[in-house]
């Protein structure tokens, strides 16, 4: 077998346990696709310290920090060795805190430890500048500036404050497998994904962008250069939803019930508004139907973005006046990857124990869990080169010519036909979901990025299917009680200055960019609150809000 692929074996022979089998295949696949999508962590940050050196299952090669030495170093000359998250429970589990950067020019200094120009240090006081931080010659990526830009963006956010070591060592922090159980314990009893990376180095839109229409526009940036109407302005190409329609196979959107709108509804309006009423549901319709085996040929799902959000985003926030002695203090949106875990455990749950044996179940499904981009946290693995969606380098937004892909992101394939322990080390990105549904399904390809690109059924390599009843079970840990829920009161009123996170104002942005573009940008809960109501409700699909959740 060539270097990334999976071969097939037959899996070990299943008793009855007291279950009875479901049928499998006429041959090792998937009739349903579902793909989750969470917020802005680099692999290292979550699953960087996966296996041990050595620990390896099977002998297979494994990209993490436990492989080799990996740091960065200030502009001070003091260094920063990766590491796991260290202090009280519920701090590590909103690290990093604050919000790494996430704009193109901050990965450019991540990736190649530049600034270029110089002033663009001094963020608080100017915009960004041209070249961007990107390197004026053609250079393979460092990694080696995420400590550099953690502290740019820090003063950045608070106005020209400099960060301690204690602030700034974040950048180079991670998660243990202890400290994520749901994911972890899913990462090692099916399929991880070592390189899996994000198709642009930049934000969430141009990389969700790029997940389901093979490309971002030229974009390479959420709102610069147009703001979001240039999202709603983009009708060129198409997305996979249409090529799925065309065919007369079927395909929904998930999104929370408690938000009434859909990012990716918003985001590729031009093509997806007219299926707004009839493809798009709340996250109960999905626990329905794949209860029922109704789910759909490709379903993806949305977390929770705005209120008490489970996107597994970090934490964002701004300066107040502290109560106490008057020493600013960090007042953040709550953020905690304990609320994701909760949510990736129970989507796995509901697969894992669907049993239709006429419709959709666990054996003819695969779960797909990914992320949009990397978010700034550190990651030690150099993006490759890309082919651009045009099949040549033509600069597009920032002078960016799509010619390398975004960083690394944590990728999980949940299937009955993968074997425990399997580590595909292929490179893949977000492209390669609509390589995987046109191939399986017999459609055009999008563009020259999905055309090249690789399937996820690499990742299967069981000739039998495992039955589910013999899968693992998954217990996320604690969350404690969100201070969001209190009795009788929705978070806006409980919470009405608490800011948002990036990706709430993001589709906050494009539902006023589109029904209120005169209004301003919604900051706050309070704000979110009034523009979703005034302008959300009825927009989606058929869903009852229901009551706010608690985790």
């Amino acid at each position: 077998m060539g270097a990334g692929t999976v071969g097939i074996v037959e899996a070990t022979t299943q008793t009855n346990h007291g279950f009875t089998p479901l049928q499998a295949r006429p041959e090792p696949g998937f009739d349903h696709l579902v793909v989750v999508m969470f917020e802005n962590r680099s692999f290292d940050n979550l699953l960087g310290w996966l296996y041990q050196k050595g620990q390896e299952p099977r002998g297979q090669k494994f990209d993490g920090l436990s492989q080799g030495e990996y740091s960065n170093t200030a502009p001070d000359g003091t260094v920063v060795d990766a590491h796991v998250y260290f202090g009280t429970t519920d701090r590590v589990m909103s690290e990093p805190h604050p919000d790494p950067g996430e704009f193109y020019p901050h990965v450019n200094t991540q990736l190649f430890d530049t600034v270029d120009p110089v002033d663009n240090e001094r963020l608080w006081e100017h915009d960004v500048m041209p070249p961007y931080n990107a390197p004026r010659n053609d250079r393979n990526p460092t990694m080696s500036g995420f400590v550099h830009d953690y502290i740019i963006n820090f003063a950045d956010e608070r106005a020209g404050a400099v960060a301690t070591y204690d602030d700034y060592r974040v950048a180079m922090g991670g998660f243990s497998p202890e400290m994520l159980p749901v994911m972890s314990t899913l990462a090692r009893e099916f399929a991880v994904y070592d390189h899996w990376h994000a198709a642009v180095p930049s934000q969430t839109f141009c990389n969700r962008s790029f997940f389901h229409a093979s490309t971002s526009h030229g974009f390479v940036t959420n709102t610069r250069d147009g703001g979001y109407r240039k999202w709603l302005d983009a009708g060129d190409g198409t997305t996979i939803f249409n090529e799925l329609e065309e065919a007369g196979l079927s395909w929904r959107i998930y999104y929370d019930d408690d938000q009434l709108i859909s990012l990716t509804g918003l985001l590729h309006a031009p093509h997806l508004e007219k299926y707004w009423k009839s493809n798009f549901r709340g996250m109960s319709q999905f626990h329905e139907d794949v209860a029922n085996g109704n789910l759909p040929a490709y379903s993806f799902i949305e977390p929770r973005m705005v209120f008490n959000h489970n996107d597994m985003h970090p934490p964002v926030g701004i300066l107040r006046e502290s109560t106490v002695g008057g020493a600013p203090v960090y007042d953040s949106a709550l953020s905690d990857v304990r609320a994701g875990e909760v949510l990736l455990a129970d989507l796995y749950t509901s697969i894992k124990n669907s049993a239709s044996t006429q419709g959709s179940n666990a054996i003819n499904t695969i779960l797909l869990v990914t992320f949009d981009e990397h978010g700034g946290t550190y990651d030690h693995v150099p993006p490759p080169r890309a082919l651009p969606p045009s099949g040549k380098p033509e600069k597009g937004e920032m002078g960016f010519t799509f010619d390398r892909l975004g960083l690394r992101v944590p990728t999980l394939m949940i299937s009955a036909y993968t074997r425990s322990g399997t580590i595909v080390n292929a490179e893949m990105h977000h492209s390669d979901v609509v390589r995987t549904l046109t191939q399986r399904h017999g459609l055009p390809h999008l563009s020259n990025r999905d055309k090249t690109g690789t399937s996820i059924l690499n990742g299967v390599n069981l000739a039998t299917p495992r039955q589910p009843a013999l899968w693992p079970d998954v217990h996320a840990s604690y969350v404690p009680p969100n201070p969001e829920a209190q009795a009788g009161k929705k978070p806006h009123e409980v919470f009405p200055d608490r800011p948002l996170t990036p990706p709430a104002r993001g589709m906050l942005g494009l539902l006023l960019a589109k029904y209120d573009p005169t209004a301003a940008l919604p900051l706050t809960y309070a704000d979110a609150y009034a523009a979703l109501v005034t302008h959300g409700t009825g927009l989606f699909g058929v869903t009852d809000p229901g009551p706010t959740p608690t985790n």
